[in-house]
């Protein structure tokens, strides 16, 4: 009888072990199931290097002028040395682990020498200077961070420079910029769509039509479940109240808010939108003068952007100061520089959502922030001529 009743005991706690196994299993599965979604999203402008404009108004005023501001923005590309801040920029995304990240002004630079531009038929430069993109990549994989990259390309821009060293004195630079969205490596993600908007500003500069397109991306990423719609844009700058461009980056805002619209229409996702908008909560509609069409109404994006119903990640906190993102000079080198404008921001529209719990933060901002510049000892550099933004946002399901 001991016997029978040792292994009647055993055959008991067997089966006892896989009743709670049964039992506990599922718990466990829809605890794992129910797990409120969250997603930790980045936006940074990485500053193409210099003050393009400055090459505009030298069309303006003359275009035998081009050249010689085309050499200066070159030389203030190598003074601001991508190579030196994109350390700076791996070690904030590597300090914050972002699942998503949105990154402006990604610019590729190529040069030509000797130049054609002026020859009246031109061919593309392909001497590559920098690709902004790699090298970034590359100080993201030093540090173990690994990231699937989506890229949709904006302008494409080849113009005349004053050249030394070049055989005809003339060497051509040409720009390639790019917005791009890094999603980390174990996150599934689907691209939906990478376009440039219909609305665009472009210019004679030194007899040649330049169109300087802007663009975004559009994609899917699945967050431990839960599917994000996310988005990363570069709107047109601001300029005066009363400037063309206010017109043309509120056109592109309404195009990309209608898109997303229609995107949700017919496949409904949780988006989360980030970007350098150029545009922040002060801005308020107004009317900008087009040389052709004359005076053009105009709604800043940020306004739009509320009206349509997204949130400012920003202002979800429980508590905030101003936000500041954008104001460093052209140089990145001064650490007195104080940031003056919150242009860099983080939107989101729930759908089925409700949001829970938001934390943002400025990044690259501080003073220890700043990196040496090694071909200038003594000099340091911002990451970039803006600050990037941080947002981890924390959903339920009601």
């Amino acid at each position: 009888m001991k016997s029978v009743r040792k292994r009647f005991n055993h055959v008991f706690v067997i089966s006892l072990l896989l009743v709670l196994s049964m039992l506990i299993i599922p718990f466990t599965s829809v605890s794992a199931a129910q797990e409120e979604p969250k997603i930790n999203a980045m936006t940074y402008n990485l500053y193409l290097g210099a003050d393009i404009f400055k090459v505009v108004e030298a069309a303006q005023i003359d275009p035998a002028l081009v050249p010689y501001a085309v050499a200066e923005a070159y030389q203030t590309v190598l003074f601001t040395n991508f190579g030196a801040r994109a350390e700076a920029i791996a070690d904030e995304i590597a300090a914050n682990k972002p699942q998503v990240v949105g990154l402006q002004e990604v610019t590729t630079f190529y040069k030509q020498t000797p130049g054609d531009f002026l020859n009246g038929n031109p061919t593309p430069a392909t001497d590559l200077v920098i690709d902004f993109y790699a090298v970034l990549d590359a100080a993201l994989k030093a540090r173990g961070m690994y990231y699937d990259a989506y890229t949709v390309t904006d302008s494409d821009v080849e113009v005349p420079m004053i050249d030394a060293t070049s055989p005809s004195y003339l060497s051509d630079v040409r720009m390639v910029d790019h917005n791009v969205v890094l999603v980390r490596k174990g996150y599934a993600a689907w691209p939906v769509l990478a376009a440039n908007y219909a609305t665009n500003v472009g210019m004679d500069i030194a007899g040649t039509y330049i169109e300087f397109t802007r663009g975004y991306l559009v994609v899917d990423v699945d967050v431990k479940g839960q599917v994000f719609r996310f988005v990363n844009t570069h709107l047109e700058v601001r300029g005066s109240t009363d400037s063309v461009f206010r017109f043309v980056q509120s056109a592109q805002m309404q195009e990309l808010i209608a898109t997303l619209d229609w995107f949700s229409s017919i496949d409904t996702k949780p988006i989360v939108m980030v970007g350098d908008f150029n545009s922040c909560p002060e801005d308020v509609p107004g009317l900008g003068y087009h040389p052709v069409y004359g005076w053009l109404p105009y709604t800043p994006p940020y306004m739009q952007a509320v009206n349509a119903g997204y949130l400012d990640a920003w202002l979800l906190q429980s508590k905030y100061d101003e936000g500041f993102t954008s104001g460093f000079d052209e140089y990145v080198s001064d650490p007195g520089a104080v940031l003056d404008t919150r242009i860099d921001l983080i939107f989101v529209d729930p759908k089925d959502l409700l949001v829970d719990k938001v934390s943002c933060d400025v990044v690259g901002d501080e003073v220890l922030d700043m990196i040496a510049n090694p071909n200038y000892p003594g000099q340091y550099l911002w990451p970039s001529d803006h600050a990037g933004v941080v947002g981890k946002i924390k959903f339920f399901r009601p």
